[in-house]
């Protein structure tokens, strides 16, 4: 949606000083993302506010113990009333033994035992009376349990659990309980205490539960959420996310709401003002799953799990569940909930489960059913579908999966064919429209129940991201994204902030084509996971930890900067709930960001930079396997290098730049591997006068190569095809004079790879080893080429284009640089001198500190790596 808002000088103040009140509403709470002259925004209640969000769970803190005994000892509240509530005991992966002996809960008031002190003098009976274990059958592979003399404190008995890692290397969640019988009081608090050790230091998860369907948490040693609640709202951030159970009763059973509330309770007791949006999976049950097979999804391995996004019995069910469990908070909470997220599929973020590793999906019945009807709509007669396969008996009733073999090949290379592989393109094609479709059903059904007043959040788009699955790209499902940007129903997409370059000298580059999903009036989320200095958990992005605090707030600054300047949204994630952001620090750098953050919402300004990125996400299922070989390093990571040129870019899809919605003086065509005729008129059209880089294999492709005079009035430059050579390319003397200083892109062969034929010497920057042109600079009346024959560029590569094409390089050297009107932040991926050129004369103020750092158009900074600087032209 678009429309104009205007508010007051008042609430500009109130933005200004880090706050994020909320007017009153006669009605009940609306939010909704509204686009301002080309930059969207949340809008709560008709006024906007920071798309700044905390992320948390409540849940039980790690407990540290190592091989002398500790004693254990802590109070907690419970968050409900029960008197079916257990103990559980997790003991984390790793082999070894832990000890525990003087188990006891009692009352912390009036001392009244919950749980009477346990000695384990009694032998096994001290346990199996009161205790057990799970799992209880073959599937505990890990884990066995005995009252041993000598194990427990003083040699006296005590439990002595000893695990031992499992053969398949697969863990199960073995935990020890107590029986379902302890009685407690909402809002009432206990205290436990025992004594633990370990033979290697290791942390213990102890956790009070009400067991059901859903198991609800009813309390246990601190994570640190309901503090973090209360800092994000010190910092003026109320927006609280966080993950809830859906409810989803076998037919004939009661929905149980309790830990749906007990979740929103313990929020908004942290922070009464919250505003509320609950994450939501929609994983069916067990039962579920038993009383539908056909509707589970199976891999070739013949493994069984999850819904699939394809069965119409699925989304149906999980659509009512979804619309019940919104219609639920709505009538309960609904004042003080601002959207809804409803996860699904692998780590919730809607590509298909487990399509990271090698065993295909696909081959379940409502798999079959759901491709032939995906069949029928696209060819309609089964003549169609034979002269489009090649196949004279191809029916449509009788098409089957493509066999694993067939899916796992590459014969001709990066690329699939039509000629010869297009049931393999259309079955990738299915999967994307399967996977984008289940996402728009379920966020229509979230409208729908919240009455069309909240905002609807889903992951999804992830298309430079997922370019390296070894199946290639496109078996994650997340290339149809123009269809969910298409959807009405959708107001946020969001990821995690890129896994690949997040560290403290990295550039924290966005997944998506974010400028187009701005485009579309949608706003992009930067889920920032980052791993702080207080993390300990081996979630990804553990390999770029940092170890200070000093250095968690470089990186979180840098990142807030660049959300805000590209307009994007953010919530800090406490992956682990175990308390990564619970260091007041952090979050009074988060309010003092709020010098960017209030300008740029109350003056409302789009991100238009000079260099523009463009992905096609068509072009995903045309890669065979073998195709993340050309996608790695044209695609994923030609992230870092776009991020160290010295100059702002944005991130397109290829059909807004087609439309003429993109306008830049530098064109990066990443994947623009597959064009018709048409495409490439309207191509030239909209490009005509502006730089072009062009990587890898550009144009279209038939079955033996592709068209080098299709693609020559393009290129401005002739195409020759070579074989068993290595893709890598190195700098000529008129490379390195214009500052390329290395070898890159792949050392193996490709196929296809292609050489620059006839191209005169001084235009030629890099050579394959074979001595054929890898790297050439055409200078044209209608805008300069530069052609990357090689499936990878270079931040030097690219300053290089940028050069040729007068954009405005803030630096020359390797840097991390976001700019928004008078606003610049840069973010040092080295250390040292850094010298900026603002492109005018004035005082350049750092906008964090007050203080005069330069004046314009050029000056110096010295920065630490990882430094970041967020700067301000008066």
């Amino acid at each position: 949606m678009s429309s104009k808002s205007r508010f007051s000088i008042g609430l500009v103040g109130l933005l200004a000083a880090g706050s994020c009140r909320m007017p009153a509403s006669a009605g009940p709470l609306t939010a909704h993302v509204v686009v301002d002259r080309g930059a969207p925004r949340i809008v709560i209640n008709g006024a906007p506010v920071r798309a700044r969000i905390f992320w948390g769970a409540p849940g039980s803190g790690l407990v540290h113990v190592g091989p002398e005994w500790q004693q254990i000892d802590f109070t907690f509240e419970s968050a409900i009333s029960t008197n079916t509530g257990t103990m559980h005991f997790r003991f984390g992966e790793g082999a070894g033994t832990v000890d525990l002996d003087n188990i006891e809960v009692a009352d912390a008031v009036t001392g009244k035992a919950v749980i009477p002190r346990t000695e384990f003098e009694g032998g096994d009976a001290d346990f199996t009376r009161d205790w057990t274990h799970w799992p209880e059958d073959a599937r505990n592979t890990v884990g066995k349990i005995a009252v041993t003399p000598g194990a427990g404190v003083g040699g006296a008995s005590g439990l002595r659990v000893t695990l031992t890692a499992p053969a398949d290397g697969h863990w199960p969640d073995f935990h020890i309980y107590h029986l379902s019988q302890l009685v407690l009081e909402k809002g009432h608090r206990y205290r436990v205490q025992m004594q633990a050790r370990s033979s290697a230091s290791r942390r213990l998860t102890i956790a009070f539960y009400q067991p059901g369907a859903q198991y609800v948490y009813a309390g246990g040693p601190g994570n640190g959420y309901a503090e973090q609640v209360k800092m994000a709202a010190g910092a003026g951030v109320h927006l609280v996310s966080f993950p809830i159970p859906t409810p989803w009763p076998a037919p004939g059973e009661t929905v149980d709401w309790s830990g749906v509330d007990s979740v929103c309770d313990a929020t908004l007791h942290a922070n009464p003002r919250a505003l509320l949006i609950p994450r939501i999976g929609m994983e069916p049950p067990a039962w579920w799953k038993q009383a539908h097979p056909d509707d589970v999804m199976q891999w070739e391995d013949g493994r069984r799990d999850d819904g699939i996004p394809a069965s119409p019995r699925y989304r149906h069910d999980a659509a009512e569940r979804l619309s019940a469990l919104i219609r639920h908070l709505e009538a309960k909470y609904g004042s003080s909930v601002a959207g809804y997220h409803p996860t699904g599929q692998n780590t919730g973020e809607w590509f298909y489960r487990e399509s990271w590793e090698r065993p295909l999906n696909g081959y379940a019945p409502a798999d079959l059913a759901g491709w032939r009807a995906w069949l029928r709509k696209r060819y309609s007669f089964d003549s169609s579908l034979a002269s489009a396969w090649r196949r004279p008996d191809a029916r449509i009733e009788t098409a089957a999966v493509p066999t694993p073999a067939e899916r796992h090949a590459a014969p001709n290379g990066i690329f699939r064919y039509p000629e010869t592989e297009q049931p393999l393109i259309d079955w990738a094609l299915y999967q994307q429209d399967a996977m984008a479709e289940c996402v728009c059903d379920f966020a229509h059904a979230a409208r729908v129940a919240s009455g069309g007043r909240k905002l609807v959040f889903f992951f999804f788009g992830y298309v430079f991201e997922l370019s390296l699955f070894q199946n290639g790209p496109a078996t994650s499902g997340h290339y149809g994204l123009r269809r969910v940007l298409s959807s009405p129903d959708i107001d946020v997409l969001c990821s995690p902030i890129s896994y690949n370059d997040r560290g403290l000298d990295g550039t924290s580059a966005a997944m998506t084509a974010a400028e187009s999903v701005a485009l579309a009036g949608k706003m992009w989320l930067m889920e920032d996971d980052t791993h702080t200095y207080l993390a300990t958990e081996p979630f990804p992005g553990m390999d770029q930890h940092v170890s200070t605090p000093e250095e968690s707030i470089e990186e979180l600054t840098r990142n807030v900067a660049q959300e805000s300047l590209r307009n994007m949204g953010t919530w800090w994630m406490d992956l682990g709930a175990s308390g990564w952001f619970q260091d007041a620090r952090f979050w009074a750098r988060m309010k003092q960001l709020n010098v960017l953050d209030a300008p740029m919402l109350a003056s409302p300004r789009p991100f238009r930079p000079e260099i523009a990125a463009i992905i096609d996400p068509d072009v995903a299922p045309l890669l065979s396997p073998d195709g993340r070989k050309a996608a790695a390093g044209a695609v994923f990571y030609s992230r870092d290098s776009l991020g160290r040129v010295g100059a702002p870019y944005g991130q397109y899809l290829l059909d807004d730049l087609l439309a003429g919605k993109v306008k830049a003086k530098l064109y990066v065509l990443l994947n623009v591997w597959q064009l018709t005729p048409m495409q490439k008129d309207r191509l030239e059209r909209v490009t005509r006068g502006a730089t072009i880089v062009w990587i890898y294999a550009p144009g279209g492709h038939d079955a033996a190569a592709t068209q080098p005079e299709a693609t020559a009035r393009l290129l401005g430059v002739r195409l020759v095809p070579l074989t068993d050579v290595s893709a890598q390319a190195s700098p000529t003397a008129a490379g390195r004079a214009l500052g390329l200083d290395a070898p890159f892109g792949p050392v193996e062969s490709l196929r296809p790879l292609y050489g620059v034929r006839d191209a005169k010497e001084g235009e030629i920057l890099a050579r394959y080893a074979d001595g054929s042109a890898a790297v050439t600079l055409h200078r044209r009346a209608e805008g300069a080429a530069l052609f990357v024959g090689t499936p990878a560029m270079t931040p030097a590569l690219l300053r290089l284009a940028a050069q040729v094409a007068g954009v405005h390089l803030y630096t020359r050297t390797d840097c991390d640089v976001f700019a928004n009107g008078p606003y610049i932040s840069l973010h040092a991926t080295k250390p040292g001198p850094v010298e900026v050129n603002v492109g005018r004369a004035g005082a350049v103020i750092d906008l964090l500190t007050g203080a005069i750092v330069g004046q314009g158009p050029r000056f110096t900074l010295t920065l630490r790596r990882g430094e970041t600087r967020v700067l301000m032209l008066k």
